[in-house]
């Protein structure tokens, strides 16, 4: 009996614990998933100027050795064939820039959500930049209500806990609580 009367007496606290935990855990997911999104796009940029660098130095490279001569001998002309290189490298460096979205970005926020959220269930759609930016949202609206849930038990709680409701509690519940525990005693001492 006195379990339950301490349950209902704390149970206005209970929940403002509940729910500010639930507050902290969703702002902590809002951080993982805002730090997965610049990480990506922060990541992609490097990597896309990277490939950059990586193919204008093997176009200088090309152009200046190997190829060039061996079509330049082929053709009779080194400078075709030193144009003919240079389209082709342009060629690839075309399609890898139409392609960084798929090639980057994507593969960098799978693995950036597989780091974040190892063992917790992820988030939907966090393969692609638009499913992040949906969990954000969604992350953002959970926080929102959280706080509503907050404000709420924190009402409840100074409600709860007036001076009135406070002597109220002890005095209507301090008898019963005294006979308990004094007959508790008397009853252990008869045996």
């Amino acid at each position: 009996m006195l379990k339950k009367q301490k349950h209902k007496f704390t149970a206005p606290v209970d929940r403002l614990v509940h729910e500010t935990t639930g507050y902290v855990n969703a702002q902590i997911d809002d951080v993982k998933l805002r730090s997965i999104k610049g990480l990506s796009q922060g990541t992609s940029a490097i990597a896309g100027l990277l490939l950059i660098f990586i193919i204008v130095g093997a176009l200088v490279t090309a152009l200046s050795f190997a190829v060039v001569l061996w079509l330049g001998e082929l053709m009779g002309s080194y400078a075709k064939a030193a144009f003919i290189m240079s389209g082709v490298l342009v060629l690839v460096l075309v399609v890898l820039i139409l392609l960084r979205k798929q090639l980057f970005k994507s593969s960098f926020i799978g693995m950036y959500t597989d780091i974040f959220f190892q063992k917790e269930v992820k988030p939907e759609g966090l393969k692609t930049m638009e499913g992040l930016d949906m969990a954000i949202w969604n992350m953002e609206t959970r926080i929102k209500d959280k706080e509503e849930d907050i404000s709420d038990a924190y009402t409840q709680c100074k409600d709860f806990y007036t001076p009135k409701n406070l002597l109220g509690f002890g005095v209507d519940k301090l008898g019963d609580w005294a006979l308990t525990a004094i007959s508790s005693l008397f009853g252990k001492k008869k045996k």
